[in-house]
C-alpha cells in the first residue's frame, strides 16, 4: 500500500510533496455533498491503480487509492474523501518537514472547512475537523505560542497576584492576555492547542458568507471542544470573532468618509453591517447555548463559574476571571446571553446596571423569545445555586456577587418582560425569596456609584459600548431603507442627527420653534385657540335682518375690526337689500337669490 511505504520512507517522497498537494486539493476543491454533487465529481474515477510505490505518477489528474475494491457510487464518493483528508494527516505527520508545516497546513484549511457548504454526511464532517486539529497543532521543536513554549512553575496559580507580573486588562483582546487565560490549562491539555486561530477565521468567514449553516454551528463547536480544549476554542472564536467586527468596521467607515461613494453604496454598506452584526450576535447566542448544555464544556463551565462573584487573590483566580473578560467581548453582542454569562460568572452587579441602561431598539419580539429561555434555564438545576445565593444577605450589598444584586437583577428582568408564563415563575420565584430577606430593608441605597476603571465599570462600559453599537446599526438600516439621505458620520448619535435633518426637511430652523409650533398645534386640537368674529343667524333667518340686524360679537378689538372691514359691509348690505324686495315670495323664486348663489359658485 502506498501510504505504508509513505509511513515507513517519509523522507523519500519530500519530491513528490507539491503533486500530492495538487491532487488532494483537486478532490477536497470539488464538491463533496451527497445533495451538491456536480457533473465532475460524479464523472471523475474515484481511484487510481497508476500510482506506484515510489510517489511517481502522482502528478497525474485524478485522485488515488490503492484498493481493486468495487463500491457503489455514493460509497465510493464518501471513501474517495475519507481516503483524502487520511493522506493529509499521512504527509503531515511523516513527509512534511517542521520548516514547512504551517505552509503546508494553510494549503487545506479554506478547502476541508469550505465542505460545509455542500452539507456532508457526518462522518466526512468529523473525520475533516479531526484532520483540522492534527495538522494545526505543532509540532515539537516547531514555534508557536508562548504559552505553549513556557512551563508553569510549581505552585505559580496558587501564588499572590502580586508575585507575578499580569498583563493589562483594559482591553484583553491580544495574544498577551489570551495566553496569561489560557495559562489556566494543565500542562498535558496546553500540548492539545494549535499554533494559530486560522481554522477559527476560516469558519467564522464561511458562516458570515452562508449564514444558513448557523443552524448546525453548535454542533460543529461542540466537536472541536472534544479534540481541543473548550477554553481554546472559546477565547479563539471569541477573538475572531472581535476582529471580524473591527475588519467591518474600517471598512464601513472608509465607505462612509470617502467622497466617491454614492447613496446608493453607502446604503448598502448600512445594510451589509447591520446583517453581519446580526450574524455576530446570532453566533454569540449558539456559543451560549453549547457553554450551557453540551457536556464537553463542563470544565470551561467550572472555571467561570462564580470567577468574578466570589474572585480571589490567587494567579489562578485572576486567570478566570480574564477569562470571562475576554468572553464577555463576544457575548456583549447578544443580550440574553450576556446575562447569562454574567449571572454564571457572579457579575450581578454588571448584570443590574446594564439592564438599567438597555436602549428600546434592543428589545423585540426575538428578544423576549431569548429571554423566555434564560428564565427556563435559570429554573434548571445548572443554576441551582442562584435559588440559594439569594437567601444570603452580606455585609457589603454593592459587590458583584451579592445576593441583592442577584435579587435586583431578576427583579429587572422581571420588569422587561411581558405578562406571561416567564413572567408568572418569574415573579413566584422573587415573591417567595422576597419574604425571606425583607427586600424593602436588604436594597436600599442599591443605586451606589460604580468606581470609575473598576473591573465592574470596564464590564459594563464593553456592554453598553456593543450595544450601542448594535442599535446604531439598526437605526442606520432603518434610516437607510427611507427616503431620507443616510449620514455619513462614523460617531455620535444618529437618532439625533435624523432628528435634526427631519426638522431642517420640515422647515424648522431649530429644536425650539418645532417645539412651539407642536404646542400651537395641539391647543388648535383642544379647542384653546381665541374666538373669531361669528356671525349668528345671517343664513338661517335672512328676513329679520332688514328690521333687526343684530350681530354677535366678541368682545375684543380683533372682532370690532372684523365687522368693519368692507367685505363684511358690503355682504351685509346685499344681505338687507335682498331681504327688503318682494317680501313673503318663495325664496327659490326670487331672481337676487339665484344671481347671488351664483356669484358664490
Amino acid at each position: 500500500c502506498l501510504q505504508d511505504a509513505v509511513r515507513r520512507d517519509g523522507q523519500a517522497f519530500i519530491p513528490h510533496l507539491g503533486g500530492f498537494i495538487v491532487a488532494l486539493r483537486e478532490e477536497l476543491d470539488s464538491p463533496g455533498g451527497l445533495i451538491a454533487r456536480s457533473p465532475p465529481s460524479l464523472e471523475r474515477r474515484p481511484y487510481r491503480m497508476d500510482v506506484k510505490a515510489d510517489g511517481s505518477g502522482i502528478e497525474s489528474t485524478g485522485w488515488y487509492r490503492a484498493s481493486d475494491g468495487v463500491e457503489e457510487r455514493d460509497n465510493a464518493l464518501i471513501l474517495s474523501r475519507l481516503c483524502a483528508l487520511q493522506w493529509v494527516v499521512v504527509l503531515y505527520e511523516h513527509v512534511v518537514p517542521n520548516a514547512l508545516k504551517e505552509r503546508y497546513a494553510s494549503e487545506f484549511i479554506d478547502c476541508i472547512i469550505y465542505q460545509l457548504v455542500d452539507q456532508p454526511p457526518g462522518i466526512i464532517i468529523v473525520k475533516s475537523f479531526e484532520v483540522l486539529a492534527k495538522i494545526s497543532n505543532p509540532a515539537e521543536g516547531e514555534e508557536s505560542y508562548a504559552l505553549l513554549s513556557s512551563k508553569p512553575l510549581e505552585g505559580e496559580d496558587e501564588a499572590p497576584t502580586d508575585k507575578l507580573n499580569i498583563p493589562y486588562k483594559q482591553n484583553p483582546m491580544n495574544d498577551e492576555n489570551a495566553n496569561f487565560a489560557l495559562g489556566i490549562l494543565e500542562p498535558s491539555r496546553r500540548k492539545m492547542l494549535s499554533r494559530d486561530r486560522g481554522v477559527f477565521a476560516s469558519l467564522i468567514d464561511l458562516h458570515s458568507k452562508h449564514q444558513k449553516l448557523l443552524i448546525d454551528i453548535s454542533k460543529v463547536i461542540e466537536l472541536m471542544c472534544t479534540l481541543q480544549p473548550a477554553e481554546f476554542v472559546f477565547v479563539s472564536f471569541a477573538y475572531e470573532l472581535d476582529n471580524f467586527i473591527v475588519s467591518r468596521m474600517k471598512h464601513r467607515e472608509k465607505i462612509l468618509e470617502s467622497p466617491e461613494s454614492d447613496t446608493q453604496t453607502i446604503k448598502q454598506e448600512l445594510a451589509s453591517f447591520a446583517k453581519d452584526l446580526a450574524f455576530v450576535s446570532n453566533f454569540a447566542q449558539q456559543l451560549g447555548i453549547v457553554l450551557f448544555a453540551a457536556p464537553e464544556t463542563e470544565q470551561l463551565r467550572d472555571a467561570l463559574k462564580d470567577s468574578i462573584g466570589f474572585k480571589g487573590e490567587t494567579v489562578r483566580d485572576e486567570r478566570r476571571a480574564r477569562l470571562f473578560h475576554i468572553l464577555l467581548y463576544t457575548f456583549s453582542h447578544n443580550i440574553v446571553a450576556a446575562l447569562a454569562f454574567c449571572l454564571w460568572g457572579g457579575a450581578f452587579l454588571t448584570a443590574s446596571n446594564f439592564l438599567q441602561k438597555i436602549d428600546p431598539l434592543d428589545v423585540s419580539l426575538m428578544f423576549y423569545l431569548e429571554i423566555d429561555q434564560l428564565i427556563d434555564l435559570i429554573e434548571r438545576p445548572l443554576f441551582r445555586h442562584l435559588h440559594l445565593r439569594m437567601l444570603e444577605c452580606e455585609d457589603d450589598p454593592h459587590q458583584e456577587g451579592s445576593g441583592a444584586m442577584l435579587f435586583r437583577t431578576l427583579k429587572s428582568i422581571m420588569m422587561i418582560l411581558p405578562q406571561s408564563t416567564s413572567y408568572m415563575i418569574l415573579k413566584e420565584r422573587l415573591t417567595s425569596m422576597a419574604r425571606y430577606r425583607q427586600s424593602a430593608v436588604a436594597l436600599t441605597g442599591l443605586s451606589k456609584h460604580i468606581d470609575c476603571c473598576s473591573e465592574t465599570d470596564v464590564f459594563v462600559k464593553r456592554i453598553v459600548n456593543v450595544r450601542k453599537l448594535h442599535c446604531d446599526a439598526k437605526w442606520r438600516n432603518i434610516r437607510a431603507e427611507s427616503l431620507e439621505e443616510p449620514s455619513r458620520l462614523v460617531d455620535g448619535d444618529q437618532r439625533l442627527t435624523a432628528a435634526q435633518q427631519r426638522r431642517e426637511w420640515l422647515g424648522y430652523a431649530d429644536e425650539s420653534e418645532e417645539l412651539a409650533t407642536r404646542e400651537k398645534m395641539k391647543q388648535n386640537m383642544l379647542g384653546n385657540t381665541p374666538k373669531k368674529a361669528e356671525l349668528v343667524g345671517v343664513y338661517e333667518n335672512l328676513d329679520d335682518m332688514a328690521a333687526s340686524p343684530q350681530i354677535v360679537l366678541d368682545e375684543n378689538e380683533e372682532c370690532k375690526q372684523c365687522l368693519d372691514s368692507p367685505t363684511t359691509k358690503g355682504l351685509i348690505q346685499q344681505f338687507e337689500k335682498m331681504g327688503a324686495g318682494d317680501e313673503g315670495k318663495d325664496d327659490q323664486s326670487n331672481p337676487q337669490w339665484r344671481e347671488y348663489w351664483a356669484s358664490r359658485q
